[in-house]
């Protein structure tokens, strides 16, 4: 069905379209269920993006629908909408807890489609570079907090893929941080000494297991085998196929009883209130899609990016900025699968002339693709940085021909839409003033180290009614609108 009875009743007057559907309606593809046309709003997921990498082929459960029939006449304990590690999460996590909840999800394309099957395949402590600014912005507390959060969450990722013996190439590697300028290279050495300082001063506080090793120079070159690097930073990191870590936390969630409806558009949140079973008012939610309403008491948003364009009150605050990242899958001329430096190591670029923001990974041997490398990044040659855009089903040229530089064949070029919050923190919590609205959204490119944390203490919140006390204060989802229009 699609958004097509939509269209039908746009063009004969029956229907005003939402406010954040400002472009005009235009037909894109067919859809993999049917032979049903396609259609694209503006701001909400396209429906033909760009294959991914990681999801070809595509996983048994890509266009699943638990059943035939979306059921629209149940009122279901949770609606979750998005389908990628935040929603994953969070449904694996609900049903853990508590296996007779009733629990649907809502993904408007095929599962896992969003940025998590997107990304680069790095699961790292990266952000823990900025502590200096977490600490000057939030005190030393809440700056621990989200340093801890970040590594708890890589190791929880880490664990669910070993505890379940998830096939996804996990790999652990030596990242690093290299540095093309001295003053960059050098603002990232005091920050190391800072990090060192804070763990003898509080052991206990900071994150464990990932330290940082600085190599200077010609050390740093003869280490990373980089000739053109001024400087680098090393600490533990992985790799991994997003997508499958992902698509595995879905299949437990559906072993659990989730109800996941594929290619199933959510359009509009309406509270609604009615009787409960002792008579008393309870206040519920309906979730209009373009296959019908569905019904819920909580409903919880895992929209990333797509996030503004779905729920006006985001949108009005302009505290969620979506962007369209890029990335390429080339395979060198040289061999890198027998070179145990290249193979176990991974890199990001934090003032290369691309952007800020460059990676590589390579794919070790013995998993698909290997010897490919991934490269992402490249924004910096966009005028707009890519951001406000949520189209992913094309690819930026220019960065494209960037991308490629690294590689005689190109194996794969895609495009994702990730979100991006002014402080570089997820947005967590309750929708203030809307109450059984819940969000867990706009990861800043860094969910495989902020999204399966965040869905834990976002479960608590919603079954406990507090948030944990390891909760970082600075990503309550309240700030979007204490700092409306700053964004």
């Amino acid at each position: 069905m699609w958004l097509l009875p939509l269209v039908n009743q746009f063009a004969a007057g029956l229907l005003v379209l939402p406010t954040a559907w400002a472009a005009a309606i235009a037909i894109e593809a067919q859809s993999p269920l049917s032979n049903t046309t396609l259609v694209h709003l503006e701001g909400f997921p396209h429906p033909n993006p760009t294959k991914s990498y990681w999801q070809d082929p595509p996983h048994r459960i890509a266009n699943l629908r638990s059943t035939p029939d979306l059921p629209t006449d149940q009122a279901f304990d949770y609606v979750i909408i998005g389908s990628g590690m935040s929603g994953a999460a969070t449904a694996f996590k609900l049903l853990t807890r508590d296996p007779s909840l009733s629990v649907l999800m809502l993904e408007a394309r095929a599962a896992a489609s969003g940025a998590s099957g997107r990304n680069g395949g790095h699961c790292k402590t990266g952000d823990y570079k900025k502590i200096q600014e977490w600490v000057a912005l939030y005190g030393e507390d809440e700056a621990l907090k989200v340093a801890k959060l970040e590594q708890d969450c890589v190791n929880d990722v880490r664990d669910f893929v070993r505890g379940h013996n998830v096939s996804s190439g996990w790999q652990d590697v030596e990242t690093a941080d290299v540095y093309y300028t001295q003053e960059a290279f050098e603002e990232a050495a005091k920050v190391v000494e800072f990090q060192r300082e804070l763990a003898a001063r509080r052991p206990d506080d900071v994150p464990q297991g990932n330290a940082r090793t600085v190599y200077r120079g010609q050390e740093a070159r003869d280490y990373w085998q980089w000739p053109e690097i001024l400087g680098a930073v090393t600490y533990p990191g992985h790799t991994q196929n997003p997508y499958l870590t992902v698509c595995a936390m879905l299949e437990l969630g559906l072993e659990k009883g989730l109800n996941l409806q594929t290619h199933t558009m959510a359009l509009q949140l309406t509270q609604v209130s009615g009787p409960s079973a002792t008579g008393a008012s309870t206040t519920r939610w309906e979730v209009r899609t373009d296959r019908g309403t569905v019904q819920g008491t909580k409903i919880v948003l895992a929209t990333n990016g797509f996030t503004p364009a779905l729920h006006p009150g985001f949108a009005s605050t302009h505290f969620l900025e979506p962007v369209r990242n890029q990335a390429a899958a080339v395979h060198p001329s040289a061999d890198t699968t027998h070179n145990p430096v290249f193979i176990k190591r991974s890199q990001g670029y934090s003032d290369f002339p691309g952007g800020s923001g460059d990676y590589i990974v390579a794919r070790q041997p013995g998993d698909v693709g290997a010897g490919d490398v991934i490269y992402g990044g490249g924004q910096g040659l966009s005028p707009t940085r890519e951001s406000n855009i949520t189209d992913d089903s094309v690819v930026n040229e220019r960065i494209a021909d960037y991308l490629h530089g690294i590689g005689r064949r190109v194996v794969a070029d895609w495009t994702g839409i990730i979100c991006h919050t002014p402080d570089g923190l997820p947005v967590v919590g309750e929708v203030p003033g809307e109450e059984g609205v819940w969000a867990s959204v706009c990861m800043n490119g860094h969910g495989m180290a902020w999204a399966f944390r965040s869905a834990e203490a976002l479960v608590e919140m919603m079954m406990e009614g507090e948030a944990p006390g390891w909760f970082p204060e600075p990503f309550r989802a309240e700030r979007a609108w204490e700092n409306s229009g700053r964004g």
